[in-house]
């Protein structure tokens, strides 16, 4: 496993919510942490395609903090909610837990940015942090899972060597999705980037910045295979 070599301290972290009834299982932004002078609060895009689409799938807001009609800010112990979603770092495993997402245990790291980098994702309730890296100025790193791997690869788990390269291509064709974009190896498809790391991905390739993968894990189940892929991104003046 490689690990990311620059930590990129985020202002905002984004939520998104995945529909575990729905029948593509949809991921969807519905919100951001903010950090700002030192506090954490919650906001929810309520005006937002993704937030409304969302809310026809069942979303109702996070547990700890409900959607309200009348509350557009949640600043209640919000880093605290997010937390206990990741183990505590002071048990014993969680070294092991760092290297397997590509952080480098020794390097110092935030709660707010190991949330964004980590995505503190738990098996049964569709929420995920996505870092955005909007304050990034040179190359940086992070790990994202294939998204629909298990339905879309046309190559099979066992096929897949680590360490080897992938691209990502823009499908503006998609029909259900003009904004997805494809991720193949050696020029067949293995998936998706999920749609909470798309506005990152559009504005780098946009912007001719490298973006480079590889595939960095391979674990889950023989029924639900779960591929990674370790993405670095370039500016175009580096």
């Amino acid at each position: 496993m490689r690990y990311i070599e620059h930590l990129i301290e985020p202002d905002r972290l984004l939520l998104s919510w995945q529909a575990q009834e729905s029948k593509n299982r949809s991921r969807y932004v519905v919100g951001e942490l903010v950090r700002k002078n030192g506090n954490i609060t919650l906001n929810y895009f309520k005006d937002s395609k993704d937030f409304a689409d969302a809310r026809q799938h069942g979303f109702s807001g996070h547990p700890a903090f409900q959607i309200r009609e009348n509350v557009d800010i949640y600043d209640d112990q919000v880093l605290e909610a997010f937390t206990r979603r990741i183990p505590p770092r002071s048990r014993s495993d969680f070294y092991r837990y760092m290297e397997l997402r590509g952080l480098n245990p020794d390097h110092e790291i935030s709660d707010f940015a190991l949330l964004g980098y980590v995505g503190a994702r738990l098996p049964d309730d569709g929420f995920e942090l996505v870092h955005p890296f909007d304050t990034a100025k040179g190359p940086f790193e992070f790990i994202t899972e294939i998204a629909g791997f298990r339905h879309e690869s046309k190559v099979s788990v066992e096929d897949i060597a680590l360490n080897s390269s992938v691209e990502f291509n823009p499908e503006p064709d998609n029909s259900f999705d003009p904004n997805a974009i494809r991720i193949e190896l050696n020029g067949t498809k293995l998936g998706y980037v999920d749609r909470g790391r798309l506005d990152l991905f559009h504005r780098h390739l946009k912007a001719g910045h490298s973006v480079k993968g590889e595939i960095a894990r391979k674990n889950g189940t023989p029924e639900r295979p779960l591929i990674y892929i370790y993405t670095k991104v370039t500016p175009a003046t580096h």
